[in-house]
Parts: C-alpha cells; sequence; structure tokens
C-alpha cells in the first residue's frame, strides 16, 4: 500500500513537471518537489535486494541518504556519516563490493568451469528476477569428477548450486558453502 501511495504521488509530481517547463525563476520549493519526485522513480527502480534485515528508506530523502552511502561502499570510499540510511546504505555497498571482487581470491583449484558458472548465474538470476550480471560467484568445490558446488549471491540473497561441467543443473538450495 506504501509503495501505491509512493507510485501515485511520484506520477503526479511528474505530471507537474513535465506539463511545467523549468525555468530558473522556480522557487527552493519547487525545486525540492521535483528533486523528490525524481528520487521517488529512482526509489522505486531500485533493486530491493540490496536491503537487509528489514530496512527499507521510509522517504525518498532516506533513500537519498542509503544510495549515496550504498555508491560509496560499493566504490571503497571511507564511511563517514552517521544516519542510519547511509549507515545501511554504506554496508551494502561495501559487501557488494566485496562479493563482486570475490573471484580474484579464489585458486585456481577452487575455479569452476565456465559453463558451471554460467548455469549457476542464469538460474540465480531467473531465481531473483535480475539480470546475470548482478549476480556474483563467491566459492565453488568440486566433491567428484565434473560435478561442482557454487556459492552465488545477488544482494544478500545466497545460493548454492550443484552443476555439472556442461553447465546442467543437478540440483539448488538457498544458503552458503
Amino acid at each position: 500500500m506504501k509503495h501505491a501511495f509512493l507510485l501515485l504521488g511520484t506520477a503526479a509530481m511528474c505530471l507537474q513537471l513535465v506539463a511545467t517547463p523549468v525555468a530558473a525563476e522556480m522557487s527552493h520549493d519547487e525545486k525540492v518537489a521535483a528533486a523528490a519526485a525524481l528520487l521517488g522513480i529512482a526509489t522505486l527502480l531500485h533493486n530491493k535486494h540490496h536491503y537487509k534485515d528489514g530496512y527499507s528508506p521510509a522517504t525518498g530523502s532516506h533513500a537519498a541518504d542509503f544510495e549515496t552511502c550504498y555508491r560509496d561502499g560499493l566504490h571503497g570510499y571511507p564511511y563517514n556519516e552517521s544516519s542510519r540510511d547511509c549507515a545501511e546504505g554504506w554496508q551494502a555497498g561495501n559487501a557488494e563490493r566485496e562479493k563482486s571482487v570475490a573471484h580474484r581470491q579464489n585458486t585456481a583449484d577452487q575455479k569452476a568451469p565456465p559453463m558451471a558458472v554460467k548455469g549457476c548465474a542464469a538460474l540465480m538470476a531467473t531465481n531473483f528476477a535480475v539480470s546475470s550480471h548482478h549476480v556474483h560467484i563467491l566459492k565453488a568445490r568440486s566433491p567428484s569428477k565434473h560435478e561442482w558446488e557454487i556459492e552465488a549471491s545477488v544482494g544478500h540473497e545466497h545460493m548454492v548450486c550443484v552443476m555439472r561441467d556442461t553447465g546442467e543443473v543437478i540440483s539448488a538450495r538457498g544458503g552458503r558453502l
């Protein structure tokens, strides 16, 4: 219900912005309203997999704080804010950065064949309705010949795929290796 009101309010503000040309004479309040509308759209479009433990921003300005600090954490900048929204955003961005470089830390015997990795990423992307580019492969191990257990994540969600070398899915479960 909250999202419906946010969507309705954002749509109304966007229609107002489209009908009114942007001019240098806009008051401060009109500029703030325009920025809030754009932030509302960004909030609706943001991937909710980055929020965890029941947290979600309450307003557009809280979402903006989350997004700003998320990008700081994602790019490895130090944490220097004090709001809860910023702390949540920075932690989520930092965790995403660590996951995105995890494949570089694997040793040669932990690297699964490309077809197995691609199959697991496709399964994960389908299950969480994201592009396979948002799937991070964290760990891999081979319990038997031509079989791989691959841990993948999207945001804070984890899945373990059991794959054949050829990319065929044997099984999948939520959780970590």
